[in-house]
This record gives structure tokens, sequence and C-alpha cells, in this order.
């Protein structure tokens, strides 16, 4: 079956372009949305300039900010060097020298497993050319990879399967376990050796997910069957989330936790486990939400965490705020500061969500003072009425932060025809709920 990508501005890898099923493209409204983004803005036909390049080949990019001066005063440029120099100052992987490796940076644990799942940070380079043939910088970020699956040539697969987790390693593949004596004109050479700095952010093992589906119904929701492929799911959209794809990590949260919700649970153990990767993922999602200006699915998700904690209340309540429950919002934050009271960004978000409780209050005081009690010489035109609506949609319709805002209810007939008329002027639309025991009318965003 071909690879679907959700938009070009995901970049194409040489899997994609020599895959025998290809790679299907599709565009949305997502993909205007995303020209701006001068984060990961690139054009695949300007190459990256010779500072960049040696900027990347030196690694330093690969580095966390806690790493010393030392380490990186330790890095090699490797543009501008032969290989065979290189392979000078590398040991032989597979004993024929068609895999050479070079440690950068070691990492921690164990080599990755069998058929792992692997979030890798890379860029490729042939022999004594500036310009890189293949980068996952230029797509944004981190690729995540499955290993054993024939997605990777050869050599880039087996060189991955001899890291470990945070290592930063420098392999030069021989054309064999590269792309061949042909290559893949115009872009890949034929008999080119190729140069790959890789470093191993995470990995997952995958090895039980492929054979979990030969399992029995009922086998495949036991926990222990279940556990790993929701693990790998959430660590998906942890990375998603990093890279800034909040849409993308909502979908892997929003899977991981359906597979955990169906799970069959044996014991007290399971129960506990099982409740701390819901409130993991429920939380993360909640984030995610807020971040796409999803606030009744932020809440939603603030509902379902089993096991509540300061971050819980803290998005619960920025979302509420977003939806004119100001209330409720201070609520929650106010138990999440109790929880943290040292979070500077908890105490922001109060000082934020008062300021909106204030405006918004002093707005309807206005308009309350002007129902129900309207002069009988006002009341053919509603004058004075309809000067504060149109405050109220005014300054509603231009705030960002709020997608929806509680009306006085009892209101007559009139007013609340000339509610409707001065909100749909503003591209506003008024919306009943019934909340709180009670039916409760609003002014609502396109959005909301």
């Amino acid at each position: 079956m071909a690879r679907r990508l959700d938009s070009l501005l995901d970049g194409l890898s040489l899997r994609d372009l020599t895959s025998n099923n290809g790679v299907i493209l599709e565009f949305d409204d997502d993909f205007k949305a995303c020209e701006d983004n001068e984060e990961f803005n690139f054009n695949s036909e300007v190459p990256l300039t010779n500072e960049e390049v040696l900027n990347l080949l030196n690694m330093e990019d690969f580095l966390d900010e806690e790493d010393t001066e030392d380490s990186k005063d330790c890095m090699m440029t490797i543009c501008g060097i032969s290989f065979a120099s290189l392979k000078d100052k590398m040991f032989d992987l597979t004993e024929d020298g068609k895999i050479m490796k070079l440690i950068k940076k070691e990492g921690i644990g164990n080599t990755v497993p069998k058929d792992a799942q692997v979030t890798v940070k890379y860029i490729g380079y042939f022999e004594y050319r500036d310009d890189p043939f293949d980068s996952s910088f230029t797509r944004g970020g981190s690729d995540i990879l499955r290993l054993g699956q024939g997605t990777l040539i050869p050599g880039l697969d087996y060189a991955i399967s001899s890291m470990k987790k945070h290592e930063v390693a420098v392999f030069i593949i021989h054309p064999d376990l590269g792309y061949g004596q042909y290559g893949c004109p115009p872009r890949i050479p034929p008999n080119e050796e190729i140069l790959f700095v890789v470093q191993l952010d995470d990995y997952v093992d995958n090895g039980c997910v492929a054979a979990i589906g030969t399992l029995p119904p009922e086998e495949r929701k036991q926990f222990p069957n279940i556990v790993k492929r929701v693990k790998a799911k959430l660590s998906t959209g942890n990375d998603y989330f990093k890279r800034g794809r909040c849409k993308q990590a909502i979908r892997e949260y929003t899977k991981a936790l359906e597979w955990m919700e169906e799970a069959k649970l044996a014991n007290d153990q399971e129960e506990q486990e099982a409740n701390a990767l819901l409130s993991r993922g429920y939380n993360n999602l909640a984030i995610c939400y807020n971040k796409e200006n999803m606030p009744r699915r932020a809440c939603s998700a603030c509902n379902r965490v089993v096991t509540p904690n300061a971050k819980t209340y803290f998005n619960h309540g920025r979302a509420l705020a977003r939806i004119g429950e100001f209330n409720e919002a201070m609520k929650k934050l106010q138990i999440a500061r109790s929880m943290e009271p040292r979070d500077t960004k908890i105490e922001k978000e109060i000082k934020f969500v008062n300021q909106k409780r204030i405006k918004y209050a002093d707005l309807e005081k206005k308009l309350w003072r002007n129902c129900l009690n309207i002069p009988v010489e006002e009341k053919k035109d509603l004058s004075a009425f309809e000067k504060v609506v149109q405050d109220i949609c005014k300054a509603f319709a231009e705030d960002p932060h709020i997608l929806r805002q509680p009306l006085p209810d009892s209101l007559t007939p009139e007013e609340d025809k000339c509610i409707r008329a001065h909100a749909a002027s503003f591209g506003l639309s008024v919306t009943t709920h019934y909340r709180y025991g009670k039916e409760l009318t609003y002014i609502s965003k396109p959005n909301y």
C-alpha cells in the first residue's frame, strides 16, 4: 500500500522515492495555513549554505542545551575530508568494511531492539559534495522510522540497529548496502558510498506490535499485550508535539487512549499502571487541544484524567476561560496553584483570567442595566440597549482569547432579536446550551 502524506510540507524522503508502492500526496486547508511557518520553511530547490552544512556536520545542532562547551569543542568537521581519511578514525561494523562507524556521542542503555520504532535525526552526504542529498532537518526535525521493514536502505537500517538511545554516530555505507551500482539518477549517482550522521533520539520495541495481530481478539486486549503498543503511540505523539505538529500528536494520543480504555485488567497492579497511562495521555491531549484552540475537547480530556494533577487543573482552567466560564476557570486554577504554589505559569494564567472576568462582567452589567428597564421613549428603537450590545459584540469579536461568552437570561423577544442581529453583523452566532441545571444563551465565534 502506498504511503500517504498529510502535506507536501512533511517532505519526501529517499525511502518514499524508491518505494515500490510509491507515495500519495493529499492537500487540504492546512497546506495554506502552514505556508508562512518560517521555522521549517524549506524550498527543495535551494540547497543549504556551506555554513549551514558545516554546522550540521559539526553536529552542534545535535547537542542538547545542557551539553558542555568541552563536548562542543570535540566536534569534528567532516565536510571536505575524504571518506578514506575518515575511515581511519572509524571501526568496521560488519567486518567486511561495508559499514564503518564513528561514535561522536555515547548513548545510554541497550542497543536498538529488532524491528523497533526509532525516532532519529540524520543528514546524508556523498563524498566531496557540499550539499546533503537527504536531511531530516529540511523536513522539520526528527523522523519516525520502523526498522526491519524494508523502508530504509539496508546499510542505514543496520547502522541504526547498532546504536543506543541519545547516541550520535557517523556512518560510511558501501554502495552494496546503499543504492547499488545504478544509484537513483539524477539525485543519487551510481556506485556511490554514503556518509550519514545520525542521532537516535528514542526508540520503542515494536517487535510485539506486528506479532499481536496474530492473537485472538480477546488476547489482544489483555494488558501485557497492549501496554507496549500504547507506550509506542504515546511516544510518537510526544515527538509530534515537540515538533509543533499538534494535530498529528492528537491522532496518536487518541489511538493510544482508545487501546488503553479497551484493555482487560487482571489485577490492581495492572489497573494502577493503566490509570497512570490514561492520566498521562489525557493530560497531553488536553494540552494539544488548547494549543489547537479546541477548548471544549480540552475540557472533555481533563474530565477523563483518572488522577488529576496541577497540569490537569491548569489546562482545564485555561480551556474553561476560552469558553467564557470565568468563575469555573478560576476554581480550577486555584486548585492548580494550591498543588504547585510556585508555578509562575499558573499565577500568570490566574491574572489573565481575572482580567477577562472583570472586563466581561463590566460589559454584562451594562447590558443588564439596559434590559427590562428601558425607558418607554427608547423602547421603539432600543437605542441604548443596541449601543451596549454593539460594544459587547465588538469587544468579543476582537478578543482572540475567548470563543464563547454568556448573555443575561430572561431577555425579551425584542432584545434577543437585537442581539442576534448585531452578533451576525460581526460574524458571530447566538447559541443555547443547557449547563449548571438551566438553559443559557451565549454569543459564539464560528470556530467554537
